[in-house]
This record gives structure tokens, sequence and C-alpha cells, in this order.
């Protein structure tokens, strides 16, 4: 067997071998050995995590196959230079490992793995760019929830306006999707509708345009939660257990707009002041200093 393949997990097993997870294009995700892999050079990096390799496998008696050679098309190694887009990519790809089966074809999946990488090499990742993997990962399984309509009475969630207090929804995992505020259970927990906006725009947008998008946080938490939810649901049998890197990816983007605002804030604040500055410079007159008021004007309003 030969095919094209992203190395999803990678692990000592026993004294000299690998054992490597691999999706592939066109055999979906297959596990294997690679004899000898620890102490030798003859695979290089093409069993570190999230390379991109030609590989040769063999079949045996097991459901493990035997690796026997691999070509390195990409390793990724400028995603490792930023927390953020490897924390990114280790979740991507514990994402592709637990949701997908072995040995069932999932070509859209190792496409759109392969595309978040390449964009990952060349942007920081964001909130906005982890959401619409997410979405569009649910989509290629076939498990994207229903958005733009209320899963119980089938009423559209969008194109009436909707007062402040009914402007929400709920979710419904059994459903596979969202109730309006007619069909919510008075107990359940409810989400602003715009939360389903921002979901809406992170699958509809072109992963090469995923960069520019730009959400509100508070609507964008909430659909990370609903998401996370969706993408768990699929994932039976996993108790408590984490996405890889998941939480971690979590803090850093929350660091990383804190940081982005705090940038623009300082920005916008010096861009104010060398305005002023420069009207200054121009011969434009200073404001006048305004009197001061003793205690006893405190209780009167300035003259004209």
């Amino acid at each position: 067997m030969q095919d094209l393949a992203i190395v999803l997990r990678s692990q000592p097993f026993r004294e000299r071998d690998r054992l490597v997870t691999l999706l592939t294009e066109h055999h979906g995700k297959i596990s294997g050995i690679a004899n000898g892999a620890i102490h030798s050079k003859r695979f290089g990096g093409t069993l570190d995590l999230f390379a991109c390799s030609h590989f040769r496998c063999k079949e045996t008696q097991s459901e493990l196959v035997r690796i026997e050679e691999a070509n390195l098309r990409n390793d990724f190694l400028k995603i490792r230079t930023q927390l953020e887009s490897v924390s990114a990519a280790g979740y991507f790809a514990d994402l592709c490992l637990r949701l997908t089966e072995e040995r069932h074809p999932a070509r859209e999946v190792f496409l759109l793995l392969a595309h978040y990488l390449h964009l990952l090499e060349s942007h920081i990742a964001t909130y906005e760019i982890v959401r619409s993997f997410e979405i569009k990962l649910l989509e290629r399984l076939g498990w994207a929830p229903v958005l733009d309509e209320c899963v119980g009475c089938e009423a559209p969630f969008f194109g009436e306006e909707l007062s402040p207090e009914d402007s929400f929804v709920s979710l419904t995992l059994e459903k596979g999707g969202f109730l309006c505020h007619n069909c919510s259970p008075a107990e359940s927990r409810k989400m602003p509708l715009a939360a389903l906006l921002w979901i809406i725009q992170a699958r509809e947008t072109l992963i090469q345009h995923t960069p520019r998008l730009n959400f509100p946080l508070e609507p964008m938490q909430e659909a990370a939660t609903a998401l996370q939810h969706f993408l768990r649901w699929h994932c039976p049998g996993l108790g408590n257990y984490s996405f890889r890197s998941h939480t971690m990816l979590e803090q850093f983007l929350a660091e990383a707009r804190a940081a982005a605002k705090l940038m623009a804030d300082s920005k916008i604040m010096a861009d104010a002041k060398i305005a002023a500055d420069s009207k200054l410079a121009a011969g434009a007159p200073a404001p006048s200093p305004q009197p001061h008021l003793g205690p006893s004007q405190y209780d009167r309003a300035p003259e004209p």
C-alpha cells in the first residue's frame, strides 16, 4: 500500500520501533510500526508529528501495517515557531485522530487538515481559525449542526427582528442543532443568537480567507463552547479526556487577543498624540487652560 499521509501520532514502541498513526489521503486512518526507527536515520523527520510524507506500507497479520519507506513532502517546521500555531496544529491533529475511523476513507478530512497546516505556516493561529476548522471538520464528517433554523419547530432563526430577550437559542445535541426561544426549555443554557451567525460565517469563509475574520469575543466564546459540545458528542467513551493542547490553546489565544487589543489601544493613543503635536507645530492655538474651581464653586456650573 502506498499513499500520501499526515502523522497524527507518533510514539516509541518496544526498544527500537515507533508506533505511528497516519491520516492517509485514500485509505483513511491507519496505524503501523516503523521498525528500528528510534535508533535509525532511515526515516528522517517523516515520522514527526504533522509531517506529510509519501508512505509505502505492507499489510501484516495484525491490524498494524509495517511502514517500510517514507519520503518527506512537508515537515511543517515553521508551525513550531509559534506557541499558538503549534498548539492549534496539535489540537487539529488530535481531533482528526479521535473523530475518524480506522481504515475508513476520509479524503475530505485529510485535505482539510493539510490546508490548515499550510495556513498555520504563514499565519499565527487565532480564535477565528480554530473555530473555522472545528465547524468545517464537523461538516466534512457529516455531523454539522443545523444553524439556520430551529430543530424543534423549524422556524428560521434569521429574517425577522427579535427583542433582546428573545434573541437567544439553546443547544440540543440529540437533535443536532439549536432550539429557538419558543422551544427552549426553561432550565436550558441559553446562548446569544449572534454566536450562530459567527459559526455560519466561519463555515462559509474560504480557508485562505479565515485570517481576515475578526469576531467579537463574547459570542465567539459561546460558539466555541457549543462546537466543543458537538465534537465531544461524536467522540463517545472519552470520559473526561481533553483534546490534545485544547486548554493550552484557548489560553494562548485569549492572551494573544488581549495583547492585540492593548496594542491597538496604545496605537490609537499614540496617533492622537501625534495629531495633537502636529497641530501645535503648525501654529494651531493651544487649548486654553481651564480655570481652577475652588470648593465653593463646585455647586454651580461654570459661566459660559
